[in-house]
């Protein structure tokens, strides 16, 4: 099967979703997919070797990465369009000739659908785009509306998360096959777990966007004064107001590597997980965090949010209110009293191993194109 995988951004090196995506599509041609991922450079990523060596894989030669710029020199000027990225794309797709398109951009299963209207499209979803805007707005209504035509064109859809596939299927009716497929983990996560970590070490690593909760587990670091907290992630503003307001017992490290996260993971007792319930579009994903955190066999103090609600876990994972520093701080203590049942929290992730992820995702697009 030849797969075209359209990810119209820039790979910065930045951003979850771009491991997501390359990891996908590198999975997807190590299972016996021929990948094309369409993707546009950026100063520090253009080529496929930088991509596998900052995310990983096993550098399969069925995955060819196209470059497509989103950058127009006009003279002096540089302008970023991504029109210039999808008239491109136009040139690529009649000489490509591939057999089903994949994204997880709005906008390019859009352009896809409207002038490659022959072409077998399946969307991976993860959020409503509509719900990042108030009900009322006239934003919300043209994504709704966006939405509303792609779902009503495509010939699968592919959703992050179990509680995300019963919102689509509520919203948008779908008369498509629909596969629940989580984000997947590298093999490198699954630390030994034979060296004892420091039981008063906690770890929170992921970005600082205000839906992810960072200042309730830094107040709740107040309460916990004979524990530390390292935070990893993060750059500029709002790493620097976190810092200003933290207490002793939180350090800050920016953004890492996934070469760097990992012996302050093998150091941590537990993974913090403190989710907000606001906006409605943070509660449709699917917590990276919660796979890397149990790949290292380490116990997690997660907000109670949809995403958990059919997720087969088990003693390794605290569930609790979402915004309350108190209830972080009491259940970290418990944790920690109670053990982590480290063995048991690395099989479960082991299933999320991309080698199985592309495996499955693979089966799912076979079976759309029979």
């Amino acid at each position: 099967m030849k797969l075209l995988y359209i990810f119209p951004e820039e790979f910065t090196g930045r951003f979850a979703r771009e491991y997501h995506v390359y990891r996908l599509a590198e999975s997807l041609a190590a299972a016996g997919c021929d990948v094309t991922l369409a993707a546009a450079p950026s100063p520090r990523l253009s080529n496929a070797a930088q991509l596998h060596d900052l995310f990983g894989g096993s550098q399969s030669d069925r995955l060819n990465v196209v470059w497509l710029k989103r950058q127009i020199s006009l003279g002096l000027w540089k302008i970023r369009s991504g029109a210039w990225f999808f008239r491109q794309l136009d040139r690529l797709i009649p000489s490509h000739k591939p057999d089903a398109v994949f994204t997880m951009h709005l906008k390019a299963a859009d352009h896809v659908a409207k002038r490659h209207p022959s072409l077998p499209l399946v969307f991976e979803a993860h959020e409503i785009f509509a719900d990042t805007y108030p009900e009322t707005s006239t934003k919300h209504r043209s994504l709704l509306e966006i939405e509303r035509r792609i779902y009503a064109r495509v010939r699968g859809v592919v959703a992050i998360s179990s509680y995300l596939a019963d919102c689509l299927q509520t919203r948008f009716a779908l008369r498509v096959p629909l596969r629940v497929q989580h984000d997947g983990i590298d093999e490198t996560m699954l630390l030994d777990t034979s060296t004892p970590p420091d039981l008063h070490e906690l770890i929170y690593a992921g970005s600082l966007q205000p839906w992810k909760g960072v200042p309730v587990a830094i107040e709740a670091m107040r309460l916990l004064p004979e524990f530390h907290l390292t935070v990893l992630g993060g750059a500029g503003k709002s790493l620097d107001l976190l810092r200003q307001n933290a207490p002793a017992n939180v350090t800050f490290t920016g953004q890492l590597t996934r070469e760097a996260l990992r012996p302050l993971l093998q150091k941590a007792n537990i993974g913090l997980m403190p989710n907000l319930l606001e906006p409605r579009s943070a509660l449709y994903t699917f917590p990276l965090k919660l796979l890397e955190y149990s790949a290292a066999g380490k116990g997690i103090v997660a907000s109670q949010i949809p995403v958990f609600d059919q997720l087969d876990l088990g003693a390794w994972v605290n569930l609790v209110p979402s915004g309350s520093p108190e209830a972080i701080a009491d259940s970290v203590r418990s944790l920690t009293q109670r053990g982590i049942d480290r063995a048991t929290a690395q099989a479960w992730s082991s299933q999320f191993l991309w080698k199985n992820q592309g495996i499955a995702m693979k089966q799912f697009l076979e079976s759309l194109l029979k």
